[in-house]
């Protein structure tokens, strides 16, 4: 199975935004070409004390999930497999809407091998409360259980939203 340190720069950003509301990230340049850290920056302008500058958006949380189709010692989650996942598990907590996008997510490994592995990234906008923060993490529970999944990624940010 693969590593699943697999998006751990997009991780390090994450815990950062979910931390401070108001801010946002950027790379660093650093010194050991091999190390890549993330630092918030001050993105205060455009969502100031929280609150969205222009009148018809919304602040809200863009929460996603990134689940890996590669199995150990099994063939992939197939599309079919995915699909039924969507439609039991996915759509009856999410009836509002979600958007799914298959991404490609690559991570080296221990021994420095470089692994790329077909994913999907679910992407959910919420209000950021108990109730749609514990949707997600069944689902990333209900995932790793009926795939053999080491981890699912999960990102919380900030968005000035409007629909």
């Amino acid at each position: 199975m693969p590593n699943r340190n697999l998006f751990a720069l997009a991780a390090s950003c994450s815990i950062a935004l979910v931390s401070a509301a108001s801010t946002g990230c950027a790379a660093s340049t650093p010194s050991d070409p091999n190390t890549q850290t993330q630092q918030p920056v001050d993105d205060s302008n455009s969502k100031k004390n929280n609150k969205c500058e222009i009148k018809s958006e919304t602040l809200m949380i863009q929460s996603e999930l990134i689940f890996g189709t590669d199995r150990l010692n099994q063939p992939p989650v197939t599309q079919a497999q995915f699909q039924n996942f969507v439609d039991t598990e996915i759509t009856p907590r999410f009836p509002d809407g979600f958007s799914i996008i298959d991404v490609l997510g690559q991570f080296q490994t221990a021994n420095g091998t470089i692994e790329k592995e077909p994913s999907k990234l679910l992407i959910v906008f919420n209000d950021g409360s108990k109730t749609p923060s514990d949707k997600l993490e069944a689902l990333r529970n209900k995932y790793k259980q009926l795939f053999q999944q080491e981890s699912v990624l999960r990102t919380d940010s900030p968005m000035c939203v409007a629909f």
